[in-house]
């Protein structure tokens, strides 16, 4: 090869060598200004969720205050889809003393009497606390519920149909055979007051099986996800403190300080709640009367009825924009029993509630929440689908 061409060779290996050098850092920087984009996007799709269980800016954080027992008032309500009438359908006062370390759960059995508002009464038999919330208003059931109990609430939290299944499902209980442990009183004597102490019995295991001994940050998420669950006058900073309390009482190891009350007091028995046998048990307990029990006295649903009925309703409402905040707000697809159906109808109910929202901070809101909620239940790809309509939020 001649000097010339060794000169022209070396030439073209040097343009090569740059073309390639500016190429390649061209790609880097391309690439880094990428993944500095898809960090900054990441960052602020963190920001929104995770800021979610933050404790609110409330003037107070002890649920105490200057006391040494707090009275919290929990009431089931059956309202269902559709359905514009709630009944107290599940009374329970959860009373927790600090000084002695101790927890009273009273109930009421939904049947005691109570007092109604003249004209709303068409017989006798309706003149039960249960109605008194239906026909009287929550405000008045309260009113009758504290006369029963001789004691004022300090906190008042009501929980739905919908949200009772979806904290059975975050909880990872068995939320078909659970419910209908706790709807069940056909098979008992006494009825009523024995269903009202099984929702005793129930509140003190999860007490017991879900108080933290060492409050983590997925302990903290379990317990945003289940107070967005229920309509309460505690703030979640309140919660969390209460939630410290349990944890230093050491409730999670000592049952025996926990002690259930019944107003009016009835004869029942402690039936312990297993979340393995809850389904088993209920078939045992209806199976011997059910030729006896009659279509007004036990109506019974099946899984596949209450899926059919729910689709259907929000098919026909999808367009209804004061329906949709109502499944919203109640969170309506936790009705349904199959896994994939619920996450669609959940994730289509999210795109129509969201084009409701008129507020950016609202939405991101919602959004944030939902997110945190497919994350903590392991669902990843509901998740993504959540962040992608946080970034279009923020325009990334």
């Amino acid at each position: 090869m001649t000097i010339q061409k060794k000169h022209i060779f070396l030439i073209i290996i040097i343009i090569f060598g740059i073309l390639a050098t500016v190429f390649f850092i061209q790609r880097y920087v391309v690439e880094r200004d990428a993944r500095r984009a898809e960090q900054a996007r990441k960052d602020a799709i963190s920001e929104v969720i995770h800021t979610r269980t933050a404790s609110d800016n409330t003037t107070s954080t002890d649920p105490f205050f200057d006391t040494d027992t707090v009275r919290i008032l929990l009431i089931g309500l059956d309202t269902r889809a559709g359905s514009d009438v709630s009944h107290c359908d599940a009374i329970q006062l959860v009373e927790i003393t600090k000084s002695t370390e101790t927890i009273v759960i009273t109930a009421v059995p939904r049947g005691t009497y109570a007092p109604l508002p003249p004209g709303t009464a068409v017989t006798s038999s309706e003149y039960y606390v249960s109605n008194s919330c239906a026909l009287g208003g929550i405000e008045y059931g309260i009113a009758n519920i504290q006369k029963i109990l001789g004691v004022e609430a300090d906190y008042v939290a009501f929980i739905g149909f919908s949200e009772l299944m979806g904290a059975l499902r975050t909880l990872r209980l068995p939320a078909t055979d659970t419910l209908q442990w706790l709807r069940h009183r056909q098979g008992y004597a006494i009825g009523e007051p024995q269903r009202a102490r099984n929702h005793s019995t129930f509140l003190k295991t999860m007490l017991v099986r879900f108080t933290p001994d060492n409050i983590s940050k997925a302990d903290t998420t379990l317990h945003y996800l289940l107070y967005q669950l229920i309509n309460t006058d505690m703030s979640f900073a309140m919660v969390q403190s209460l939630v410290q309390t349990l944890s230093d009482m050491r409730i999670y190891e000592r049952p025996d300080a926990i002690t259930l009350a019944m107003r009016p007091a009835y004869d029942v028995e402690d039936i312990a709640y297993d979340p393995n046998e809850a389904g088993a048990y209920v078939t045992a307990m209806v199976t011997p009367v059910s030729s006896h029990l009659n279509a007004a006295d036990y109506q019974e649903l099946t899984e596949a009825d209450i899926s059919t009925n729910v689709i259907t309703l929000i098919e026909d409402k999808h367009t209804d924009s004061a329906f949709i905040t109502w499944a919203w707000d109640h969170k309506l697809w936790f009705q349904l029993s199959e896994e994939q159906t619920r996450l669609e109808v959940q994730y289509e109910l999210l795109t129509h509630y969201l084009n409701i929202l008129e507020t950016t901070e609202a939405r991101q809101a919602v959004l944030g929440d939902y997110v945190l909620e497919m994350k903590f239940l392991g669902y990843t790809d509901w998740a993504t689908k959540g962040e992608d309509l946080i970034a279009a939020e923020l325009a990334l």
